[in-house]
């Protein structure tokens, strides 16, 4: 009974040791990004500037009357031109927002990069790879990484991501980018020297609905050790899109107008009541 105890605990215990120890060899260049990182400025694309107009976007003409046209829209009470008032993707580099909370998984061939919102995952590989000859578009794109640092200890992880399915805007105020889809985004992520709870993400989003490339510095708090909770967008969500307007349910169930002498939706396939 001996001898089977020991192959049937000691030994697998002495594997999952050693396995163990390989994974934190293989851990121990890369840094300390565990925990549950929240947004510090989310309502906004730039941080150092205030909220819709006041983001200043070096938009193109043509664009920037798109984002005067969606603003204008949301103001009577219509969904501008955000996806998200139905649950649609956020994609990048909106996703980057961070609107409810993150988690970041290092491993040597990839970093993950998990979100409890409506793009739930980003994969940011830093195997040595190059982007392949065609890529089958993603709302987060197709992200290539490696990693910087000194003395043998990685700190920085630098980012390029291409490859976009849209349409897409930068953030809530319905910054658009451009309908080509060719929009390029550089990161530099790394944590904030005085502050090892702050991780800052160095943005730059090059697009052709931009008149020059642009670029902010998100931050974000990290909460260690977190209890970890769900989140799912589809869950009362009031709002209601039947064709190409967006209606709101009320509390009583009933569907109601969000703007001024809004038309009801086509009811052709509904046969009026007592019929």
């Amino acid at each position: 009974m001996g001898a089977v105890r020991r192959r049937g605990t000691i030994l697998p215990l002495v594997l999952a040791s050693a396995l163990g120890a390989l994974s934190a060899h293989a851990q121990e260049p890369y840094p300390d990004w565990s925990g549950r990182w929240t947004d510090l400025s989310a309502n906004r694309w730039d941080p150092g500037k205030p909220p819709n107009k006041g983001q200043q976007a070096p938009l193109t003409a043509e664009y920037q009357a798109r984002l005067d046209a969606a603003m204008a829209n949301r103001a009577e009470g219509g969904r501008g031109n955000t996806p998200t008032i139905s649950c649609g993707h956020t994609g990048m580099p909106r996703a980057m927002l961070v609107y409810e909370t993150m988690e970041i998984v290092i491993k040597p061939q990839v970093t993950y990069l998990l979100f409890d919102f409506l793009d739930p995952l980003r994969r940011v590989y830093t195997d040595g790879r190059g982007f392949p000859p065609t890529i089958d578009p993603t709302w987060v794109g197709y992200s290539i990484g490696h990693w910087e640092g000194a003395a043998g200890k990685y700190d920085t992880l630098a980012v390029e991501t291409r490859g976009f399915k849209g349409p897409r805007i930068v953030d809530g105020s319905g910054i658009p980018l451009h309908e080509d889809n060719q929009t390029v985004i550089h990161e530099r992520l790394s944590l904030d020297t005085d502050n090892p709870d702050k991780l800052n993400d160095e943005i730059t989003l090059i697009d052709h609905a931009l008149t020059r490339p642009w670029t902010v510095t998100r931050s974000y708090k990290r909460q260690r050790n977190p209890v970890w909770t769900e989140y799912d967008c589809h869950e009362n969500n009031e709002h209601v899109i039947v064709g190409k307007e967006a209606y709101f349910m009320s509390a009583d169930g009933y569907l109601m107008p969000t703007r001024r002498d809004q038309p009801p939706p086509d009811l052709r396939y509904f046969k009026a009541s007592g019929n």
